[in-house]
Order: C-alpha cells, then structure tokens, then sequence
C-alpha cells in the first residue's frame, strides 16, 4: 500500500457518517478536518497553537520542522475526490508530479460546507457553531431579518450592513489566526482578488493581515512571491475562486472548468512553486470544500410552495442545506411537509440535533448559534437541491452546489510539501 493510500485510509476511517447515509461524511473538528490545520501552521512557525491540530496520524511533522514561512494555498471549491480525477485523467500532471514529492491526505470541510463558513473556519481554525458563521444565508436577531453572511447583508439586493457604519469584525467573536500569529511575532499575508479587499468578510478574514490584492494570474503570482520574501517567520494565505465560481455556473464538469484547472496546475507548480524566493518555507494545498454536480431533474423549488405559510421568515442556507425556521404553531405540520417534500432527496433533522451532536462544531457555541441554525434543516441528497430565490434577485441556473454531508462537498484536499 502507498503512504498517501494509508493516510487517505485512516482519515475516511475515522469520518464515516454511518451506514444509513453511507455516501456521506462527518465533519471533523477533532484532528482530520480544516479547523485543524490553521493550528497545524501556527505551530509550525513557532506560535502557540489555541485548538486541536492536525491530527499526528497524518501530518507530516518532519516536514514541518524548521520552517521560517507557510504558503497555504486555498483553492475555492477544489474537491479532494475531483482533484484525484483530473490528476488520474491528466488533466492536472503537475500537481499529480508534486504529489509524489508531497504528504498527501483528505481533510473534511465543515457543515454547511460552504464559502463564507469554510473560510472563516480556516481563518479562525473555529467550527461554524463557534464563529457564528453558520451558512450563506440565516437569521440574525440582532438585525431581525434573514441576511446574506457572505455579503454581509439583508437578504436581497442591499447594502452591506458595514454601509451603515456598523464593524464587521465586531460581528466575529473569536480572534483570527492573523491576529493570534501577529501577537507571537509572525507576519501575516494575504493575497486574494483586488475586489474582496473591502468587503466585509475580507475585514472579518484578514484582520491584523496585510492584503495584497491581485487583479490577474501573473499578479497573483508575483504577489505571493514578494510576500514570501520579505524576511522573518511569516505566515501567507493565497486564495484562488475561479474553480468554485465556474463548477456553480458551468458545472464541475463543463470544459470551460476543466480548461480552468488545467490552467490552474500549470499556475501552481511551474511558475508559483518552481520559482519560491526562500526553501525554509512549508507549502500546503487545500480548499474549503468541494462540489456537488447538481441534477436537474431532483431540484425541488421552494418558491410559491404553501408550506411558506408555515414560516416567520423565508428559508436560509442554501439549496444543499436549507435552514427553516417554523412559526410555534405550525413546526409539526411544517416538519411533515418537509419530509414528504424531500422524500429520498433530502434528509431533514432539528436544528437543535445538529448542534447537539456536534456537525457544526463541538461546544462552547455562539450564543445565536441554535436562532441561526433555526427549528429544522433540510439537507440534500445526492444531487438533488431545494433552491429559494428570494424577491427581487433573478434566479440564475446553478450547475453544481456545495453545503451539504456528500463526500464530494466534504472531503478536501491537504497537499504538504518543502521545495
């Protein structure tokens, strides 16, 4: 048996959701997933970690010693199991070669598996629970309407709140790895697109960082490496959203994702990683989840549905995972319509048993965690979906989607290597 098999092994071991749902996979908070590995890089540079690392079973620690940088690259909606594909069909050769020089290992994302929860988990190295990020959309009672998490706004087309005055790091209650790192004497980077760096989860994310922001491929390349660098114990986080954003509206298959990835590989290893300015770095590859190909014959639309009726404010989450939040009287009579609704598409549990047995993290939870959360979730099998379009945004056909237990959505990939 191969290293990388063994490792993929014992991490699928221990993340198994169980066998009444047997495709799916348990989020890890314990060792194997990516509220793991900010702890794992902290540690590495010398800081002092505040959580559970990566656990020792498949981290390479030998490869982590002595290192004065981390590069963590994190690719938007990367799949573990796609990223296996492409490197198995050639479409991703330099990656596959860099593999072999590599640790190589699955993480899980958390739930929902999806971008503004996944990327504040691996900017905190919190759970979802914890950070109070719980999903794109939910219900925030300090503005007493349902609101976009990602946007950072009232569901809809609006202003963020930040346009009000109001701080979106004060909406995060836990500190970020970068302000942790900068109280310990490691410099902290971020390089992402030039236009998330005003949005208010970019000042949520990359507090007591300094942001270089890129506009094309070059740039980003260039970027990281000037950031590289500079001199001391550093910590860099570079983030790439063209897989994530062409597997929604093309789909996870299309050419056009295909060609992107093949771009991508090219990206990565002969220009980012054949030219590093410095060899005391540590290099990891990752992402915040996968992706789902989405069936359209198994999408339920919500709009128009009478069980509308039955709720204070129009569902949250997002099609793979949808949070409802049932008016007192009608939670029973809402729960029956949901599971005749879902039928073998979808999954339905109380929000109350999520956060209970731990899959958006384990305790101390924020203290809006379960009114954010809501009474149920609605999460999808398979491909199926459940999409809500809320008044006034034009619905847009969605390819592939993420947010739900699949191990397509769940299981990313963790590429650890030393040039």
């Amino acid at each position: 048996m191969r290293p990388h098999e063994s490792a993929e092994q014992r991490v699928l071991q221990a993340v198994r959701f169980g066998d009444e749902q047997p495709t799916w996979i348990r989020p890890s908070y314990d060792g194997f997933g990516i509220a793991n590995l900010p702890w794992s890089l902290l540690a590495a540079l010398g800081g002092e970690p505040q959580g559970p690392p990566v656990s020792a079973e498949v981290w390479p620690q030998q490869l982590a010693a002595g290192v004065e940088a981390v590069l963590l690259l994190v690719i938007d909606g990367l799949g573990y199991r796609r990223l296996q594909e492409t490197m198995a069909e050639g479409i991703t050769p330099a990656i596959a070669r860099l593999r072999e020089q590599a640790a190589w290992f699955p993480l899980t994302s958390i739930f929902p598996s999806t971008t503004a929860a996944a990327l504040t988990t691996l900017a905190t190295g919190q759970p979802p629970a914890r950070h109070g990020l719980v999903g794109f959309t939910c219900y925030l009672r300090e503005f007493g309407m349902l609101s976009n998490l990602l946007f950072w706004t009232p569901l809809g087309k609006f202003p963020s709140y930040a346009s009000q005055g109001l701080d979106p790091r004060a909406f995060l209650p836990v500190p970020t790895i970068a302000e942790l790192a900068t109280g310990q004497g490691i410099d902290c980077v971020v390089v992402a697109p030039e236009a998330f760096r005003e949005t208010p989860l970019t000042r949520m994310h990359s507090a007591a960082a300094r942001y270089l922001g890129y506009r094309t491929a070059g740039e980003f390349v260039a970027l990281v490496h000037r950031a590289l660098a500079e001199p001391g114990r550093r910590l860099v986080t570079a983030y790439w959203d063209t897989i994530d954003n062409l597997g929604h509206f093309s789909g996870p298959d299309h050419p056009a994702t295909l060609t992107e990835l093949r771009q991508l590989d090219r990206l990565l290893v002969e220009e980012l990683l054949a030219r590093l300015p410095r060899r005391d770095v540590l290099v990891v590859l990752t992402a915040d989840h996968g992706m789902v190909a989405l069936d359209p014959a198994r999408e339920h639309r919500l709009n128009g549905l009478p069980l509308l009726e039955r709720v204070m404010v129009p569902p949250g989450g997002e099609r793979r995972a949808v949070y409802w939040y049932a008016r007192s009287e009608a939670r029973e009579a809402l729960r029956q319509e949901l599971l005749e609704l879902a039928g073998e598409d979808g999954w339905l549990a109380s929000g109350e048993a999520l956060l209970s047995e731990g899959l958006l993290g384990p305790p101390p939870h924020h203290p809006e965690a379960a009114w954010r959360v809501g009474d149920l979730v609605l999460i999808a099998r398979g491909g199926a979906s459940f999409p809500y379009d809320p008044p006034g945004v034009t619905p847009r056909p969605s390819f592939g989607a993420h947010a739900g237990l699949e191990a397509e959505e769940q299981l990313v990939p963790c590429l650890v290597w030393r040039p």
